[in-house]
């Protein structure tokens, strides 16, 4: 019979094992000859280091806590996704990645083995279980050697000694200034309500919120002590106030070095007070995506960024996440003015232009932004040819007819350093949804939520992919994610509108329409309204009228919305016109008769779409179905 203390300890032993990984709390560690550093996601072999996905490697270290054992899928998901529930492709896809870095990044040191139906082992590159006691055989044999060499050469070690001494002088004497390691802890001190009014528990909740968002993927570690961690590293820490505004909740947040004592970036929001239930969660997604965007993207310098220049680019990251377009650019070019060899400081200039050139009218421009925006990515890539930011969204600034251009600087992104916000597959998820492969661009979606479940564009793109593809039922749980994340809170009601066409779901839809608290320009809602009430009755002269409303609304009204609702109701020829330069719209089940026009092979051509299928000899996924459309028989 075991005694208490050994059920305790075994009972410990197996908390351990499937408690949350937090990579900026994990040591480094080594299997075989290949060393891996979870805070930097670094694997390093040889001469060469890796950067692999969060996710990966908190698998990785999943398995390695189990000394050998089989690890099933349950608890990878509460050790890796937090107890969050993902589809068994998205375990499927992750250990996948993870065998692709044991055969590249890692040089065959390990091997994952399947074990049907239970779970996955790590094994050593021989076959055996790897247990963490036996990582790291090579080191104790080198001391082992050491031990033997010592003890027969004395006269060595005097000489060695000596040598020894001599050098640590001249380096003590010349040495640099060590500059201080990047921090990816943060220091959660709190936030405090100022007013009686609100609840008691809020505090609580919010910091609750915001422990889970940052161990989603354990790229940030969240601290609870009452004082910074000594040491010359920056200490980070994270607190906040709250207090009733007029029909509004205001939250002021500060994120602060302690060692220094500068507020590297606050802010300010207005929740509305009547969702306050949400206010915590709301929180902890707006405080994450600016945190890890600015802590992320400050760990691939070589060095600490200054207090100044780190502030700076945190404001840039919460403009970039907020589309702030000049303003976004406005921070990024500070950032590079004070630190010019910042490759990820570039890649910010390029992305600052990229969303000043999509909110500008004058096409001439426009364009000028753009080319200065590829400078700016060049410049970035010159510095640190690594720099996937730099990679994948370059590909939103050359031509968008250059389908095949843009898919390889994606593909590239991909393969070289995996971005904390799967940018890189949401954005090449966008480019294989336009060229008609949807189902390809399921998957890259898949992984961009999987990187980061708190961006609430790559939840909307799956979940619209899945409808397109007819699993409108699969796509539920992706819009729900989307409007909970949602800093809009008439999201919900936005939905309905746009959705309503490919879901059948008409009366959601009118109800929503219906509604003076939607708020949406009047011709736009009569347009609409009309077109829904005519698809609800089916009547030939209501879909008429419906579709002379439609087309009377000015160009800059005719939306994705009203381009669907056109080929809903049958105005095929008038859907494309409105869709002419939208071409993921073409995917859409609403749209299916516009694929049968006799002008569509001609818009395709100008959009680059049949250069790009003949090009990578791909089609659309429609025209692999037993429904060949004509112009399927001409790529």
């Amino acid at each position: 019979m075991m005694s208490g203390d050994t059920l305790q300890s075994q009972g410990n032993e197996i908390g351990h094992r499937h408690a949350p990984i937090v990579l900026a709390h994990e040591q480094s560690f080594q299997i075989g000859d290949a060393e891996f550093r979870p805070a930097t996601r670094e694997v390093r072999f040889a001469t060469r280091t890796s950067i692999i996905e969060p996710r990966v490697m908190q698998v990785l270290i999943a398995l390695r806590r189990a000394e050998g054992a089989v690890v099933n899928k349950d608890d990878l998901l509460q050790s890796c996704w937090g107890g969050r529930i993902v589809g068994e492709d998205a375990i499927n896809r992750v250990v996948s990645r993870l065998r692709g870095v044991a055969e590249n990044e890692a040089g065959g040191q390990f091997r994952i083995e399947t074990i049907t139906k239970v779970g996955y082992r790590l094994l050593s590159a021989s076959g055996e279980a790897l247990a963490t006691a036996k990582d790291r055989p090579s080191r104790a044999h080198a001391a082992r050697r050491r031990t033997v060499f010592f003890a027969q050469h004395p006269m060595a070690i005097a000489a060695g000694l000596l040598l020894l001494v001599m050098s640590a002088g001249t380096w003590l004497w010349f040495r640099p200034t060590p500059a201080a390691a990047h921090s990816m802890m943060v220091r959660l001190s709190g936030f405090r309500a100022l007013s009686a009014d609100l609840p008691t528990t809020m505090r609580e909740s919010i910091n609750a919120e915001i422990t889970a968002a940052f161990n989603v993927d354990g790229l940030i570690g969240v601290s609870t002590t009452t004082a910074p961690t000594p040491g010359p590293a920056p200490a980070y820490s994270l607190d906040g106030t709250l207090y009733p505004v007029g029909h509004s909740i205001r939250v002021i947040t500060r994120f602060t070095n302690e060692r220094s004592g500068v507020v590297l970036w606050s802010d300010s929001t207005d929740y509305a007070s009547d969702q306050i239930s949400k206010i915590p969660h709301k929180i902890a997604v707006n405080v994450g995506t600016v945190i890890r965007c600015g802590l992320s993207g400050a760990a691939t310098y070589r060095k600490s960024l200054p207090d100044p220049v780190l502030s700076n680019y945190m404001q840039y990251c919460q403009e970039y996440w907020s589309y702030g377009g000049s303003r976004t650019l406005h921070f990024a070019q500070r950032v590079v003015a004070a630190v010019p060899d910042f490759s990820w400081g570039w890649s910010a200039v390029a992305n600052g232009f990229m969303q000043t050139a999509d909110a500008e009218r004058d096409g001439r421009r426009a364009e000028a932004m753009r080319a200065a925006g590829r400078q700016a990515e060049d410049k970035a890539l010159a510095l640190d040819r690594s720099n996937s930011e730099a990679l994948a969204h370059k590909a939103y600034l050359i031509d968008q007819r250059d389908w095949v251009g843009q898919e390889a600087l994606f593909k590239s992104a991909i393969a070289v350093r995996p971005l904390d916000c799967g940018c890189e597959h949401y954005g090449y998820g966008l480019k294989l949804e336009s060229v008609g492969r949807v189902g390809a661009a399921i998957e890259q979606f898949r992984a961009a939520t999987d990187m980061l479940a708190l961006w609430p564009d790559s939840q909307r793109a799956l979940a619209r992919a899945l409808v397109a593809t007819g699993r409108s039922e699969q796509a539920r749980p992706y819009i729900e994610a989307a409007i909970a994340l949602s800093k809009n809170p008439n999201s919900d009601k936005r939905i309905a509108v746009t959705d309503g066409i490919e879901t059948g779901d008409y009366a959601a839809a009118i109800t929503v329409l219906r509604s003076p608290q939607f708020q949406i320009p009047e011709d736009s809602r009569a347009a609409l309204l009309a077109g829904y009430q005519a698809l609800a009755s089916g009547e030939p002269k209501a879909k008429l009228k419906a579709i002379q409303g439609l087309l009377a609304l000015p160009k800059d009204k005719q939306s994705d919305t009203v381009a669907t609702m056109l080929g809903t109701l049958g105005a095929n020829r008038q859907a494309l016109q409105v869709a002419a330069r939208k071409p993921w719209l073409f995917w859409r089940r609403s749209m299916r008769g516009v694929l049968n026009e006799p002008d569509f092979p001609a818009v395709a051509t100008q959009l680059g779409l049949m250069t790009y299928w003949r090009t990578s000899r791909t089609k659309p996924d429609i025209c692999l179905t037993k429904s060949k459309f004509p112009f399927c028989r001409m790529i």
